[in-house]
């Protein structure tokens, strides 16, 4: 079991060198290979996994791009022809399945050509929620387009398919099927009613995509007299694809499902009722393509043709919220928060993105950008996941991802939301265009999602490349949920873990560039990302949020975003660290350390309260006594000083959050308030506020902050709360109110509603 990056290198190491050995085969000839017999007794029926579920680890190979010509139009070839680690351009296999489909690492299946010649074959990155049979059926004849043979790590070959849209299942009657797979008695001219029956049957089973493939080869035999027979195949068809999740099929075929208005007359009540079906299946797919206006004018349909339909009704009152919270960015968050849970954590709410657009941004690529002026606190952008994957929801399996391209690994939900996504993007190619506008790192070739033998192809690997750049770690239901807030990485790698592992990509604001000191924070509920200003914006001003946790040691902070994202962040923050000499910075390293050790052994509680000598120790490391700053106070590298604010330059750091100090500041405001010193906890918490880079000012008993180099995280609430109750208890209550105003503002920014703020804090 991989636990841990030692594994990750290991096993990625070993897998590049059999990749190279491999390669040295290129163009040879298979030998030795099993027959029929063997490829029988391999994928013969077998038990569930002893342990009930399965740990499945499985490789993203050297990319290579998906093949974009019909099948129609490539060369037919048999499996002798094959030669290995070669991609057969220009080719295409015709095979039939003849075992039972197994999901090993892929989808895999016994598969024969024509002329009886046998051989596995491995289908890559389908959905683990769909069982094996629903790729690799027995019995049903697959065109394998341009295919890929390799030999695999147990010493056999596979034809191995990485791209869904590389393989297509070939319909009964299909032009490129040999007569060797036609069945020996055919039914001529089957009636498109027994397809529709076949259908109806599969259905009933809940087996949709057979259902949708049924449906299909009834459309296909219906004659031109067929119109009423038709209409009912598409609209089944449009339902199964509803369930399916294909929204832009099942929108296409709801529409073609009319019944048209006969010139000079009206349509009969039953084929209203019908046309009322179609309508409210076309506004079910436009609402979750998100076309809310779209989708209120199919529901209007609805009531015209069925007067009086409860379902109707229903769903005009949920589309009239969606298009309030896409127009105005009204939000109910505390019930939004309220209604999020384990169980329930994909949302139904639309996306607020009015207040922002996306364009250049110079050397930065392409950023987003505000359209209106925004203020602190503001919400601007609030966005439900383009493709999401939470580590509560429950599954028999856990995949290991090792991709070769990138030489990283991932776990459970992070290997699993590729699954995710490629399955959304092969049915859905609007929806994949709009994926693809996403960075991908200078990922070549970049096809456009096109529709090939029906199917909509896409690069695997570019899908992989997007995520990568893209995908943001997530809590499983809500940022408000635990004692303290941490950004989630953007990438999802490290820092995703506090947050349960969950991991998604949301679209719009994927296009937000980088900076520790930006403009802007994200929090989560459910699967709606919700971002507020921390500072005001301007119009016409780019947007930036840090994507990663800074450190308190600046070049690690930069290498971080060079080694995740190919970039080297040059925010304020970074480019003061970056002006601190190296012995500077090396002192400050080792007094961070002394000063986290002192943390972790002196934990204050109401029963352990801190003793005088710990608080000088502690106010020794923050030079109470140079708290002002000044530039008389120079940056000291005297080894045995224990200044750690004196590595801070003041000239340099002016303004500016200095973060080593964070924790420290924290624990004496915590120490002082034990002991109910509370100009000493006033002054504590301006100092931490001030080391978080606000500019705190009080000027005739009235509040001022500068935000402009704020390091937004919830240790700022809890100083603005000390300084609050603090104040308070000395009788000075409109200060008092002031600085919780202040923190109920950073608390709602940074975990999205005020649910847990009374509780925390108590009354006000």
């Amino acid at each position: 079991m991989v636990t841990s990056a030692t594994d990750y290198k290991a096993m990625l190491l070993k897998q590049k060198q059999l990749t190279i050995d491999a390669q040295g085969r290129k163009g040879q000839k298979a030998t030795n290979k099993p027959g029929r017999a063997f490829l029988e007794m391999l994928f013969a029926k077998q038990g569930p996994p002893p342990t009930g579920y399965m740990l499945r680890t499985c490789f993203i190979s050297y990319a290579y791009p998906p093949s974009i010509i019909p099948t129609a139009e490539l060369k037919p070839m048999l499996i002798p022809e094959l030669r290995l680690e070669t991609h057969h351009r220009g080719r295409v296999l015709i095979l039939r399945t003849f075992g039972l489909p197994q999901r090993i690492q892929a989808v895999q299946n016994a598969v024969e050509d024509a002329e009886g010649n046998v051989e596995r074959l491995a289908l890559y990155n389908t959905d683990p929620k769909h069982t094996p049979e629903h790729s690799l059926l027995r019995g049903v004849v697959i065109a394998v387009r341009e295919p890929f043979y390799k030999a695999t790590m147990d010493g056999g070959y596979t034809i191995r398919v990485d791209h869904p849209s590389d393989l297509v299942r070939l319909p009964a009657g299909h032009e490129s099927i040999p007569a060797a797979f036609a069945p020996r008695f055919v039914e001529l001219e089957l009636p498109a009613e027994s397809f529709k029956a076949s259908g109806n049957a599969a259905y009933a089973k809940k087996d949709f995509a057979s259902a949708v493939d049924c449906y299909s080869q009834g459309l296909r035999a219906c004659s031109e007299d067929d119109g009423a027979l038709r209409y009912d195949l598409l609209r089944n068809r449009a339902n199964a694809n509803l369930l399916l999740g294909r929204f832009e099929g099942a929108l296409a075929d709801a529409e073609a499902a009319v019944i048209p208005v006969p010139a000079g007359g009206e349509l009969d009540e039953a084929s209203k009722k019908l046309n009322g079906k179609a309508y409210y299946r076309a506004g079910r797919a436009a609402y979750a393509l998100r076309m809310f206006a779209r989708a209120d004018g199919y529901i209007k349909d609805v009531e015209r043709y069925t007067a009086g339909d409860e379902d109707a009704k229903r769903e005009r009152k949920r589309v009239a919220a969606r298009i309030q919270e896409e127009s105005k960015g009204c939000y109910d968050f505390a019930a939004m928060s309220k209604s999020s849970s384990i169980t329930h954590n994909r949302l139904d709410h639309a996306d607020f993105v009015a207040a922002v657009e996306i364009k250049s941004a110079g050397q930065r690529g392409r950023g987003l950008f505000a359209t209106r002026n925004i203020k602190v606190g503001d919400l601007f952008l609030c966005e439900k996941a383009f493709a999401v994957v939470f580590k509560s929801e429950k599954t028999t399996e856990t995949y290991t991802m090792m991709n070769l391209n990138t030489n990283r690994g991932s776990m459970g939900p992070h290997a699993t939301l590729l699954f995710d996504i490629v399955q959304k993007l092969s049915h859905n190619p609007e929806q994949a265009k709009l994926y693809f506008d996403l960075h991908d790192g200078g990922y070549e070739p970049k096809l456009t999602p096109e529709i090939v033998d029906g199917v909509t192809v896409v690069d695997t690997f570019r899908t992989a490349a997007v995520s990568e750049f893209n995908r943001f770690g997530c809590p499983n239901v809500r940022s408000s949920d635990g004692a303290t807030q941490r950004i989630p990485s953007l990438s999802g790698d490290e820092d995703a873990d506090d947050f349960h592992g969950s991991i998604g990509v949301w679209r719009v604001a994927s296009y937000i560039n980088h900076a520790c000191d930006g403009n802007a924070v994200r929090v989560f509920i459910g699967d709606m990302m919700i971002i507020r200003a921390t500072r005001d914006i301007k119009e016409g001003d780019e947007i930036t949020m840090r994507y990663t946790n800074p450190k308190e040691d600046g070049p690690a902070s930069r290498k971080k975003t060079q080694d995740s994202w190919g970039f080297e962040c040059d925010c304020a923050i970074c480019m003061a660290d970056l002006a601190v000499p190296p012995k500077q910075l090396e002192r400050r390293r080792a007094l961070n350390k002394e000063v986290e050790k002192f943390l972790g052994s002196n934990r204050l509680t109401l029963q352990s309260r801190a003793g005088a000598a710990s608080i000088r120790k502690a106010e020794k490391f923050h030079a109470v006594n140079h708290a002002k700053r000044c530039p008389s106070h120079r940056a000291s590298t005297d080894s045995q000083s224990q200044d750690l604010v004196a590595t801070y330059d003041p000239a340099v750091y002016a303004g500016k959050p200095c973060l080593a100090l964070i924790g420290l500041g924290q624990w004496l405001c915590q120490a002082h308030n034990f002991e109910s010193s509370q100009r000493q906890v006033i002054a504590c918490a301006n100092r931490s506020l001030a080391n978080l880079g606000y500019g705190i000012k009080i000027v005739r008993k009235k509040l001022t902050i500068d935000y402009t180099h704020r390091h937004t995280e919830a240790t700022a609430i809890d100083a603005a709360m000390y300084a609050a109750h603090a104040h308070r208890y000395l009788g000075e209550e409109n200060l008092g109110l002031q600085y919780t105003k202040f923190a109920k503002q950073l608390w709602e920014t940074l975990y999205g509603e005020l649910k847990w703020f009374k509780e925390r804090f108590g009354p006000e």
